[in-house]
């Protein structure tokens, strides 16, 4: 277990280096700019795009698509991973990660109409991913499979893995309960729903993921105004450490920063490529109108970030690794000395207003945010694998997607009794890797989604509900759309007047 945990840290040594950071940084600068900031100036699309219920027997609503990333994006990475962000970097880690998330917001939109753009029917049901765009947008069959692969992987064996841990550690820190038990009860319960392939997952996720979202925030409200007298001191922690100032937390900016970006990467998902999937597999007329209404998933997933930051700090349920050890609770200075850091720091904050209980809480809320974030993993290394698979047939794949489902099942096993730090090593690995790949092929396909988003607002200028005709934006093999979209683009043909009626 140590020598893979150094081997470990030795890979992240490489992959999330400086480069990682300004890469990511930039390409949401540019993206952000060639877009005109569209994820700030099309919020009222967003929304409106998103509670669309439109379905069919391939695709999902864009709804449940919505939910369905929101279960991948909203996970423990949003609670453990804010509170290791802030040990490493300090509070001003909290305002880096506020304005990653903007730019993120341009990446998620390019990568998820990308996504709908080069989607394709497979066994009934519309597939797609950063693998299926590499290939058919632009030709690139070998860092296809390449990306396939790394998802499939990284999906199976390495983001899983820290959900599953901080399930054991969240409930034996509260209740005592052994991970391996913990480990054993999650994976028969996991195997429940992910045998029943994504109509289910989906199903799932849009009911169970508002509503882990909503008593998450409610907690947050609740520590809040029981400490709203220390608001003040909170927010002049964040601002101040984030820029150097002050005595407590100065000189931890450079942390910061990198802790802040790599954190909301993490937490969001936006340029690993793990939303393309299931945006994909929405029923949709336009690719920009799923883009959008993914995109806002970003916002959502920073402010369950935010809460999980203030939490702590507006308790003082947190230390840091410059030395900082916080005074909230009774547990602080034995936390660290052992050195221990993530999920006990909000346990120890909602445990300030309910000794005892407010733990048991908190690891319930846990519970829900790392089981429906697995599922969401599944689902896109199934997908992975389906393109690996190609025209192999249809009993080979479910033989295989068979064999996965097991596979996955024993990891979160297995990653229920190991250390947190190789469980947060493995999934910083494969988010990582997963990150360099698909923001490398995004840049090279952007031109195309700067003339999906020009279409889209074009139709919206016109008060026209958006339709997507890949003839007249001139963009090919993308056939699937004629199809989608064939009784709209017979009508526009026929008379121009019925097309500028659509509504």
């Amino acid at each position: 277990m140590e020598n893979l945990g150094t081997i470990i840290n030795v890979l992240n040594g490489y992959v999330w280096s400086t480069a990682m950071l300004v890469f990511v940084v930039v390409s949401g600068v540019y993206f952000s700019i060639r877009l005109r900031f569209t994820q700030v100036r099309n919020l009222r699309d967003m929304v409106r795009n998103l509670v669309s219920n439109q379905s069919s027997e391939s695709g999902i609503s864009t709804f449940s698509s919505f939910w369905t990333t929101m279960a991948a994006r909203v996970g423990v990475g949003n609670i453990a991973g804010v509170a290791v962000a802030v040990y490493m970097g300090g509070p001003g880690t909290i305002f880096w990660m506020w304005v990653t998330s903007i730019l993120l917001a341009a990446i998620s939109f390019a990568e998820c109409s990308l996504g709908q753009l080069y989607k394709l029917r497979v066994d009934g049901e519309y597939r797609g991913g950063a693998y299926y765009c590499a290939e058919i947008g632009l030709g690139w069959g070998w860092f296809s499979k390449l990306f396939a692969m790394v998802t499939v992987i990284g999906m199976l064996f390495g983001m899983p893995g820290i959900q599953a841990n901080m399930i054991g550690e969240g409930l034996n820190h509260s209740l005592g309960i052994p991970p391996l038990l913990t480990g054993v009860v999650g994976a028969i319960l996991l195997g429940i729903i992910i045998l029943g392939g994504i109509k289910r997952i989906s199903s799932f996720a849009a009911v169970l993921v508002p509503i882990k979202v909503g008593i998450f925030l409610l907690l947050t409200a609740i520590v809040l105004i029981a400490n709203y007298d220390r608001i003040p001191t909170m927010f002049s922690w964040i601002f101040s450490s984030a820029f150097n100032q002050g005595s407590v937390f100065g000189g931890m900016m450079g942390s910061a920063i990198a802790m802040g970006i790599r954190r909301s990467t993490f937490a969001s998902g936006a340029g690993m490529g793990e939303e393309t999937p299931a945006a994909a597999a929405a029923e949709t007329a336009h690719p920009a109108g799923q883009g959008l209404a993914n995109s806002f998933g970003i916002y959502m997933d920073i402010i369950i970030c935010t809460c999980s930051g203030l939490m702590i700090l507006v308790t003082d349920c947190f230390n840091t690794a410059s030395g900082y050890i916080g005074s909230g609770s009774s547990q602080m200075a034995a936390l660290a000395a052992s050195g221990k850091n993530g999920i006990v720091f909000p346990q120890e904050a909602v445990g300030t207003l309910m000794p005892g209980l407010g733990e048991f809480v908190m690891g319930v809320v846990v519970i829900l945010f790392a089981f429906t974030t697995i599922l969401s993993y599944y689902y896109q290394a199934e997908t992975g694998m389906a393109y690996l698979l190609g025209k192999a047939s249809e009993s080979k794949r479910k033989n295989v997607y068979l064999v996965m489902k097991i596979m996955v099942l024993l990891v979160y096993i297995y990653f229920s009794t190991t250390t947190s730090s190789v469980a947060w090593g493995a999934a910083d690995l494969a988010c990582g890797m997963m990150v360099w790949l698909n923001v490398l092929m995004l840049w090279f396909l952007f031109p195309k989604v700067v003339a999906i988003l020009n279409d889209y607002e074009e139709q919206r200028k016109a008060d026209q509900i958006p339709f997507f005709d890949p003839d007249k934006v001139g963009i090919s093999n993308v056939d699937l759309w004629k199809e989608i979209n064939k009784d709209k683009i017979a009508a526009a043909k026929a008379s121009p007047k019925v097309a500028a009626a659509r509504k």
